[in-house]
C-alpha cells in the first residue's frame, strides 16, 4: 500500500492540476524544483489511474521566511513554479519502485548516506 496525500488540487474544465506547498527555511536554488518532479508524476499517473484527468503540468507553491517583526510576525515569501510532468516517468518510477519491494533486499552502497546510518543501527 502507498499513502500519501495531494496538498491542493485545482480544476480546470474537466481536468485536475496538483498544486504541492513546499515550506523551507531558506530560499529556492535554480534546481529545487526538479527535486520534486517525481513526486508529481507518479501523483498525476495515480489520479489518472483512479480515473481522473489531468493536466500535463503541476504547481509547487515554495515558502520561505522573509522577515520577522517585533511583534514576532513572519512575513513569507511566495514563489510559484509550473512544472511540466510525465504520467509515464510516473508510472515507470512506481512500478519500479514495486519490483524493488517484491525482490531481494538490496546490498548497501558505500555511496549512501542512509546505507551507512543504517548499518550503524544497534
Amino acid at each position: 500500500m502507498l499513502k500519501g496525500a495531494v496538498d491542493y488540487l485545482l480544476v480546470k474544465g474537466s481536468k485536475l492540476i496538483v498544486l504541492d506547498f513546499k515550506t523551507r527555511g531558506y530560499p529556492t536554488k535554480e534546481d529545487t524544483p526538479g527535486l520534486y518532479k517525481n513526486q508529481l508524476n507518479v501523483y498525476n499517473f495515480l489520479l489518472r489511474k483512479n480515473g481522473y484527468q489531468t493536466e500535463d503540468y503541476a504547481y509547487l507553491l515554495f515558502y520561505h521566511p522573509e522577515s520577522v517583526d517585533a511583534d514576532c510576525r513572519v512575513k513569507f515569501h511566495a514563489e510559484l513554479v509550473r512544472m511540466d510532468i510525465s504520467v509515464k516517468d510516473g508510472e515507470e518510477l512506481f512500478r519500479n519502485a514495486l519490483n524493488v519491494l517484491a525482490g531481494e533486499m538490496p546490498k548497501p552502497s558505500e555511496n549512501c548516506k542512509f546505507c551507512a546510518w543504517q548499518q550503524m543501527k544497534p
